[in-house]
Parts: C-alpha cells; sequence; structure tokens
C-alpha cells in the first residue's frame, strides 16, 4: 500500500511540471570595450531590436526589456527619463546592455506580478510592465489546473508568472541593433547626464566591432584590400589609446553596424588585434587624407615636442595619387580682415605675411599689416587653416602648408601720394563735382583715359597655393592606396608613416 503512494506522489509531479530548460542569461561582455559619444541632446529615439538589460545607474535597480521596443529619451532638470510606455528616472543615468544566451522568454499583455510560487496568494517580488520581460525557465500546472510560467528576472530573482497574462516567445535576434535615427549600431548604450539640459548618448562594444563600423566611412571599401587592412590597423590603435571617442572626425567617423561593408570588415577581422608600437608599447596613431607628396613632422604642425614622438615624422609619399594633392583658394582682404579679428567697414589691409617654420614649408604664424595696426596669429595647423574660410572641406583651408601671393588690385592718389590697396570697398572718394561719397557697391565703375572700366571692390586678390588635405600626420590615405596598388603589404605600408615602429598583436 505504501509503495503505491509513494508512485502516485512521483506521478502527480511528472504532471505537474510540463518543460524543464536551463535559464543561461547573461550580460555581454567585450574583451576591449570602447564607448563612442553618438549623441548629446535634449531628447533622443532610441530602438532597441534584441533584448537588453536595463539598469537605473542611481539605484542599481535592472530589468530585462521587450525587444524593439522604442525609448523616449529626455532631460528633466537633473534627471534623465526614459519611457517605455513605463517612465523611469534617474539622476546618474542609465545602461542599456546587450543580453546573450535568453532562448525563450515570457512577455505581458498587462503588468504582471511576478509571485515567490505558483499562486496567486504568495508573496509578490516584482511586477512587470508590458515593456518589460524575463527569461522564460520552466511551466507548472497548479493543483488548481493554473498554468504558471517560472522566470528569471534580470536581478538574478526567480519567480512565478501566470499564463493568463503572459506569453512566451522564442527569441529570433541573433545581433541585438540599437536605432538612433537612420543609423543602427551594435553593442549597448549609456544614457547619462554629463551636459546641462541634454543627454549624453554613448555606443559600448567591443573595440574590433567599432572598427567595422569606422573604416567603410573613412577609406572607400572599394580600394586594395591592403589599403584597406592598413587603415584598419591604425584606427585600431587610434581608438585603442584615445580618451575619448565621437562618431565624426573629431576622431574617427564612425556610422556603425548600418554602414559595415563585406571587404572592411574582413580587413578588420584579418587584422585582429595588430597595432603600432614603440618600444613595445602600443602608440596612438593618425591618418588623414591627402600628404601632398610628403607627410608632416608632429613638430611643425602641432607645436608637440618633436623628441617625445620619434615615429611622427616626416616621410616621402612616392605613390600617392590624389585630387587634393595641390590646391588654390583666393580670399578678398574683408575676408582677411574679418578672421583676424578687424571690421572691413572701417579697417584696409595693407600686406598680408606667412612664416613657413615647417621642415617642408608648413605655415606656423600669419602677419597682417592693417590701418589699425599689424596683427599676428600663430597656432597649430588648426589655428592656422581656420584663418582662411572656405565652402566644403570642413569650412576651411585644406592644409597648412601653403604660399601666399598678395596682388594689389588698386592704385589710390592720395594727398600723400599713390599706394596700393587691395580694395576700395567702404572708402570716401572724391566725385567730379567736387563732394564726397562712400563707395558701398560691391563694384565700382573708374574713369580711364580711354573708357570706363568695372572692377569688384574687393576683388578676390589674396591666392594661397598648397598641398594636402588634413594634418598630415602619420598615414596618408591616398598614400597607402597607392603603395597597395604597388605591391605593398598592410605592415610595411603602416610602418613606412610610422618610422621607428613594430605592428603586431
Amino acid at each position: 500500500m505504501t509503495r503505491k503512494v509513494i508512485l502516485a506522489f512521483f506521478l502527480s509531479l511528472s504532471l505537474l511540471f510540463i518543460q524543464n530548460e536551463a535559464s543561461a542569461a547573461s550580460v555581454k561582455s567585450y574583451s576591449n570595450p570602447v564607448a563612442v559619444q553618438l549623441a548629446d541632446a535634449a531628447s533622443s529615439s532610441i530602438k532597441l531590436q534584441g533584448i537588453y538589460e536595463f539598469t537605473n545607474k542611481g539605484n542599481n535597480e535592472k530589468t530585462f526589456l521587450l525587444p524593439n521596443i522604442t525609448m523616449n529619451v529626455s532631460r528633466s532638470g537633473q534627471n534623465v527619463v526614459v519611457n517605455i510606455g513605463t517612465s523611469f528616472t534617474s539622476s546618474a543615468g542609465f545602461e542599456v546592455k546587450e543580453v546573450d544566451n535568453i532562448a525563450k522568454y515570457a512577455k505581458f499583455t498587462n503588468a504582471t506580478s511576478v509571485k515567490a510560487s505558483a499562486a496567486s496568494d504568495s508573496e509578490t517580488r516584482a511586477t512587470l510592465s508590458k515593456a518589460e520581460i524575463a527569461e522564460y525557465i520552466e511551466s507548472l500546472v497548479n493543483d488548481k489546473g493554473e498554468t504558471w510560467y517560472n522566470v528569471l528576472l534580470a536581478n538574478g530573482q526567480k519567480g512565478w508568472v501566470p499564463a493568463k497574462t503572459t506569453l512566451i516567445e522564442n527569441n529570433s535576434i541573433s545581433t541585438p541593433i540599437v536605432t538612433i535615427g537612420k543609423k543602427t549600431y551594435r553593442g549597448g548604450i549609456s544614457l547619462l547626464p554629463k551636459t546641462s539640459g541634454k543627454v549624453t548618448v554613448l555606443n559600448n562594444l567591443d573595440l574590433e566591432d567599432y572598427l567595422k563600423g569606422v573604416i567603410p566611412n573613412e577609406m572607400p571599401a572599394s580600394w586594395h584590400k591592403e589599403a584597406l587592412k592598413a587603415q584598419a590597423i591604425v584606427a585600431r590603435s587610434y581608438a585603442a589609446n584615445s580618451m575619448s571617442l565621437k562618431n565624426t572626425t573629431a576622431s574617427q567617423v564612425y556610422g556603425g553596424y548600418s554602414t559595415e561593408d563585406k571587404r572592411t570588415t574582413e580587413a578588420v577581422e584579418e587584422t585582429a588585434g595588430i597595432v603600432v608600437k614603440h618600444n613595445r608599447k602600443p602608440i596612438q596613431t593618425f591618418f588623414y587624407s591627402t600628404s601632398g607628396g610628403k607627410t608632416a613632422n608632429v613638430g611643425d604642425v602641432w607645436n608637440s615636442n618633436q623628441a617625445n614622438f620619434p615615429y611622427l615624422i616626416s616621410v616621402d609619399d612616392p605613390y600617392e595619387n590624389s585630387p587634393h594633392s595641390n590646391w588654390e583658394n583666393s580670399f578678398t582682404s574683408s575676408t582677411i580682415l574679418k578672421s583676424f579679428g578687424f571690421n572691413p567697414g572701417n579697417t584696409l589691409l595693407y600686406d598680408i605675411k606667412p612664416k613657413a617654420t615647417g621642415a617642408n614649408g608648413e605655415v606656423t604664424s600669419i602677419t597682417i599689416e592693417t590701418s589699425a595696426g599689424p596683427k599676428t596669429i600663430t597656432g597649430n595647423e588648426s589655428v592656422i587653416r581656420k584663418l582662411f574660410p572656405i565652402e566644403g572641406f570642413y569650412g576651411f583651408l585644406k592644409s597648412n602648408w601653403f604660399t601666399v601671393e598678395a596682388n594689389k588690385s588698386y592704385t589710390v592718389q592720395t594727398n600723400s601720394g599713390q599706394n596700393s590697396q587691395f580694395a576700395v570697398s567702404g572708402q570716401a572718394v572724391m566725385q567730379g563735382n567736387g563732394t564726397q561719397s562712400t563707395i558701398s557697391d560691391n563694384q565700382v565703375a573708374i574713369q580711364t583715359a580711354n573708357s570706363i572700366v568695372t572692377k569688384d571692390t574687393d576683388p578676390t586678390s589674396i591666392t594661397l597655393t598648397g598641398k594636402g588635405w588634413g594634418h598630415r600626420i602619420g598615414m596618408s590615405q591616398y598614400g597607402a592606396k597607392g603603395l597597395a596598388e604597388n605591391g605593398w603589404k598592410a605592415v610595411d605600408i603602416v610602418k613606412h608613416y610610422f618610422a621607428n615602429t613594430e605592428v603586431s598583436k
């Protein structure tokens, strides 16, 4: 009799547990993590395509978010606010991390209590909204004939949810993706209140995955494979030694998952872990479009102590063939005066003189002579280039390797004699009837012995002729292309541009 009772007991247990699956949820970690700033805005809309752990950095409360959910992110005073149907607030911000190994999950038709046991009257351990999920572990039919699901929460706690408000779904997303605007990104994100009134959005991911979203945005994927591999090595070294990364030219252009290309991804994978080293230590590398035939010494363009950077020295660029190798831009005197802080309406430009102290002729200072006195501006390549605004090409001069030709367009008769000038705009002139007037038009009619000549009152008579595009420190991208097309391998290309280095894992 006792034996039959025991047998019946075990048979009843077999009916209670319908399915049993091992829990395997884990937050994805990165062997070489990087953080890239994607946005710094008052509000952002972010879609999560995959399962993510959502953590309040202020109190460390965690939850799993429903796949394909959209987060509306904003600031309220000192707080970051995330609205996903349910609103979350934190003065410290939030972390959103990829979750691995969830095969099935429980989602909810309305707010659902997570119970300590498979019974409605048992202790409530948590309440999950429609925006949240839990990992599915197993199913059970209790003594009332109700189906309950055993689930695992993001905080590691287990509990039971009723089938009447719960749906069990298979996780079909193999690569979790974050969408912001029109671009998608691998990895997770941080939402931080770094700037007053704004939320900083950082993309957290592995260095190698980051590079997959960098290389096709920094070098055309159609270029020679060895050039792409050289770009991958240099971009990896740059990122590995950077204190902070942005998704713009302020560091490296990063377009994320949506811009990845098969050829550039192969270049990243085939050079995985390879960096540039000096004295066996990884260095921060630099690259740019075009050298103009010679790269620059770092001391000639960034005012750095050259002795500290024996690997950032000028080298020949023998195979570079770029549309930016040689260029010319012309400027009016009023443009130059404005750049130097003068009012062109009441100031005349008399002369402009560059000072080229770089080994190749890089300009490190500019002096102008004006009716209000002289002024000299000295600085690194960025300072010098921004003195000459142009359309396109980031809005300023392509490089600081240039010469200046200043042709004064006017010879003006004054009480003390004749002088040469770049312009006459804004100046007082004596008319034939003996009265004075101020030249305000863009053109002026000048009476000569034979005819009337029409001229610009402020012509573009200051011409800069230069070479290269970018700071010209380290690797020229067009130069790397040329070397690759002439049989050079990626490692040798990189070593050429970074003298006295080794290139290895």
